[in-house]
């Protein structure tokens, strides 16, 4: 059997790929619009993980990669967003209570987005120089340790001693983890929609 890293990617590869979220031509409206589904998704999901205690037991720094929601609560700011306005940001429905190897496929969801936002990144800049030079923070989470600490979850969730019992749990979680993001941004293809405006 596979390595649990490995199974998770296999898995998830069809789902993990975002830049359709924006593709073509790409808008501040849009890429606004994007950084607020990200915070409605984050926001909820962190909150869930930190609720997680067992799972520092296996991602010794889970805590300190629970931060995304603040950065993008930057970007935000940043765009012209009234950070009071943020409290009323719409959030993906979560159940907001996960075991540990349920907590451990929402991590690796989490991070597979962070991981692979450096090349979503450059396509955006391309697009909207002036917004990325300004509101970029999500992005840049892990700055150039970003390879590095990808490594390291990798080391993490293939050290989980309990990958025998519970690893068809974990790849299950990721796969509905990924699954609820699309569904999450499926209703946002028109940013004008956005509740909250600048």
């Amino acid at each position: 059997m596979p390595a649990l890293m490995a199974q998770l990617r296999d898995t998830t590869a069809a789902l993990r790929d975002d830049r359709e979220l924006l593709a073509g031509r790409v808008s501040g409206l849009d890429y606004r619009a994007y950084l607020l589904q990200m915070y409605g998704f984050h926001a909820v999901v962190e909150r869930a993980l930190k609720a997680s205690r067992p799972l520092a037991a296996v991602v010794a720094d889970a805590p300190l990669r629970n931060h995304k929601a603040a950065l993008l609560a930057h970007d935000l700011v940043a765009l012209g967003v009234d950070r009071g306005d943020l409290v009323h940001a719409p959030r993906m429905a979560f159940p907001g209570a996960l075991a540990l190897p349920e907590a451990l496929g929402w991590t690796y969801v989490v991070e597979a987005i962070a991981h692979g936002g450096k090349q979503l990144a450059r396509h955006l800049t391309r697009q909207l120089p002036a917004e990325l030079s300004r509101a970029s923070a999500y992005f840049g989470c892990y700055g150039g340790e970003a390879a590095e600490r990808w490594r390291e979850l990798g080391v993490a969730i293939d050290g989980f001693e309990h990958a025998a019992r519970d690893g068809e749990r974990v790849v299950a979680a990721a796969r509905d983890g990924f699954l609820q993001l699309r569904a999450w941004f499926r209703p946002v293809r028109q940013p004008r929609s956005s509740r909250i405006h600048a």
